[in-house]
């Protein structure tokens, strides 16, 4: 067997430079990686995994092979049997460093079967067939839109926005006084939102001018609402989505916390820092804040039927350990906290493992036929660790804060 088949090894990951990105000297992912920021270029996200549009690179004798390259070489002993059975020749998941100074676009994911619907219809803008379940946790905490209102949250809106319930006219009735019909209304009272934006782009604007003249008349710079209405209305003028800022949930995280973004759950990152973790897919339906492609039709086809509250899940940073338990079937995100000289065993999971450091050093030690073995990973370096290696461990060369995703069993 190759012996880089049975040891860990490095990646070499992309930065993706979207406009919404930290700029700077302080920006968080060239401070990450310990590289001097370029002047006036935003790094928005860092890359770790195999997807086909900016996979890791592995360096293996000297020369640079494409992570999903590699894999597709060696399936079974670097994915693990299960994975490659359950999956096929590919890593399914894809992990990232998301650094947002800026909104991203209001967005949803498809789920697989629609994905493979938009891609088939339309390539040129959903190249991507796979679906996306992501889960985001704060580095330094998040700002972020996350689901939908509650149907009182959304009434409450309504009421103290009364210009948005004028634009939406007799849709903005209230509806009969059962579950089902309120997360429906809910529901229409958002895409009539997005339809009549788009529709009637006059009235839309008419609506955001009234808006603009009240918060202009009642400045208040502790409102966090109105301040990053104001800043995204400078950026994107007349842009149907500054209406989700009222229409859909605001959510804060706190370092180490984490939400969950299931196909149909409408979402946009405002501003933090953040680990991400998703199927392997770059697949998203946008509807607005954004100079991209925009199809509110296709977000009608996938919003969630049924909206349910997104909750915050996690526990407090100084927790030595925490398990991030989703239902995504491609991904299983732990947390790492260790302290100075901090051993951790892990025992091997059927799969590969990809570990991350974001602060410290680490030590990862495994045993061969030569030996124990070890190699150390610094700040902001990612290591890829094959199903064959099996068990291995880490030690803390100082206080580290360290993520490992792997594939989860059918647990």
């Amino acid at each position: 067997m190759k012996n880089d088949l049975i040891r860990p090894v490095f990646l070499e990951n992309s930065i993706q430079n979207y406009s919404w990105g930290e700029r700077g000297p302080t920006a968080f992912i060239p401070q990450l990686l310990g590289i001097p920021a370029q002047p006036d270029t935003p790094y928005a996200e860092l890359w770790i995994g195999a997807h086909p549009t900016a996979p890791s690179q592995v360096v293996l004798e000297g020369k640079k092979v494409p992570l999903h390259k590699w894999i597709a070489e060696n399936p079974e002993p670097i994915l693990g049997e299960r994975v490659v059975k359950k999956f096929g020749p590919q890593l399914p998941f894809l992990l990232k460093v998301l650094s947002a100074a800026e909104a991203l676009s209001i967005q949803v994911h498809p789920n697989k079967e629609q994905a493979e619907r938009l891609h088939a219809r339309d390539p040129e803008h959903y190249p991507d067939a796979n679906h996306k379940p992501e889960i985001a946790i704060a580095l330094d905490g998040l700002k972020a839109l996350a689901g939908f209102k509650s149907f009182e949250e959304t009434v409450a809106a309504l009421k103290e926005f009364p210009e948005i319930a004028e634009f939406l006219g007799e849709r903005a009735a209230l509806p009969a006084p059962d579950p089902h019909a309120r997360k429906n209304w809910v529901r229409r009272v958002y895409l009539t939102a997005l339809r009549r934006s788009e529709e009637n782009p006059a009235q839309l604007r008419q609506l955001l001018l009234r808006l603009d003249a009240r918060f202009s008349s009642t400045p208040s710079d502790g409102d966090f609402l109105q301040k990053i209405y104001l800043e995204l209305r400078q950026k994107y003028g007349d842009d149907v989505g500054l209406l989700s800022l009222f229409l859909l949930r605001f959510v804060e995280l706190k370092p180490g916390e984490a939400i969950f973004i299931d196909a149909g759950v409408p979402h946009a990152y405002l501003k933090g820092n953040i680990i991400e973790c998703m199927a392997n897919s770059d697949n998203v339906v946008r509807a607005g804040l954004t100079p991209k492609f925009k199809d509110v039709a296709a977000m009608e086809e996938i919003i969630q039927p049924e909206p349910q509250p997104v909750p915050v899940f996690g526990a407090s940073p100084e927790a030595e350990e925490i398990l991030y338990r989703t239902p995504a079937k491609e991904f299983r995100l732990v947390r790492l906290n260790l302290n100075p000289g901090q051993r951790k065993k892990i025992e091997n999971p059927g799969s590969l493992t990809i570990l991350l450091v974001v602060t410290g050093r680490l030590e990862v030690v495994w045993h061969s036929g030569a030996g124990e073995n070890k190699v150390f990973v610094a700040r902001g370096e990612s290591l890829l660790v094959p199903a064959r290696l099996g068990e291995f461990s880490l030690s803390a060369r100082d206080h580290c804060l360290v993520f490992g995703v792997s594939v989860p069993g059918d647990e």
